[in-house]
């Protein structure tokens, strides 16, 4: 996968949900969803379609791995494991984000300018 990972952005909320949840450790399918909801405060919430469609897309483009028996600490459960290239996309989504709030904030001020 080629470093520059633009042609993949902007995520969608539950494609960034699912890297942003295997960020700290491999999760199965029920941790992914209870972490996206830890993250969220409960404001996001990810069925198992959602989630299994993302998690199958992920894998295909090669930013997420399914642990194999070989690496998975608990081999009777599908486990997923985010790799350098799903991090590598978290982080430019991440920047790209930062510069979508940078320029929200500046607009909102110059707004308030403009009321006063």
């Amino acid at each position: 996968m080629p470093d520059n990972y633009e042609h993949l952005l902007p995520l969608s909320p539950a494609t960034l949900h699912v890297l942003l949840a295997l960020t700290r450790e491999d999760l199965h399918g029920y941790g992914i969803m209870l972490e996206v909801i830890r993250q969220s405060a409960g404001g996001y919430k990810m069925g198992p379609g959602t989630l299994y469609d993302n998690l199958k897309k992920l894998m295909k483009l090669g930013l997420v791995d399914e642990c194999t028996e070989d690496n998975c600490p608990a081999p009777a459960r599908r486990l997923y494991h985010l790799n350098e290239a799903g991090r590598a996309v978290l982080a430019a989504e991440t920047e790209r984000l930062t510069e979508v709030l940078r320029e929200a904030r500046r607009c909102l001020r110059l707004s308030e300018g403009r009321q006063g």
